[in-house]
């Protein structure tokens, strides 16, 4: 089930700080809209390599795809997405991949939370 609570009581974000993101696009909301946009189209790719990498057992593919994704997911959160995308980048690079599964069941949960909050964000500062 997808948790749809994107704030906290104090009405932050959860996984984003939007002060943080405005300044990667140095304020500038319409390259901040671009940047999102090419995040947002690249994610279903993404996790399906990840998905795939897992459902094949193949542990270096998940340790690159994993790492590579982690790295995009970085620009906007340090919080679950990346440390579960570090979870499985480790989890390739040991072929330990027993629960790599479960990693990426939540993996896909936090994703929608993220998505859903940029999704805020942009309509917050693209008025």
């Amino acid at each position: 089930m997808m948790n749809t609570n994107t704030t906290s009581n104090t009405g932050q974000w959860r996984l984003i700080d939007g002060d943080r993101i405005l300044d990667m696009a140095m304020g500038d909301t319409e390259f901040l809209a671009e940047l999102t946009e090419l995040f947002l189209s690249t994610v279903p790719e993404q996790m399906c390599e990840i998905g795939l990498a897992i459902e094949r057992k193949q542990a270096e593919t998940l340790a690159l795809s994993a790492h590579g994704f982690k790295g995009t997911v970085a620009n906007y959160t340090k919080g679950e997405p990346y440390r579960l995308l570090q979870t499985l980048e480790n989890d390739g690079k040991s072929n330990q991949l027993q629960d790599a599964a479960i990693s990426y069941a939540a993996l896909e949960n936090e994703i929608q939370d993220l998505i859903g909050e940029l999704s805020m964000l942009m309509a917050q500062v693209c008025r």
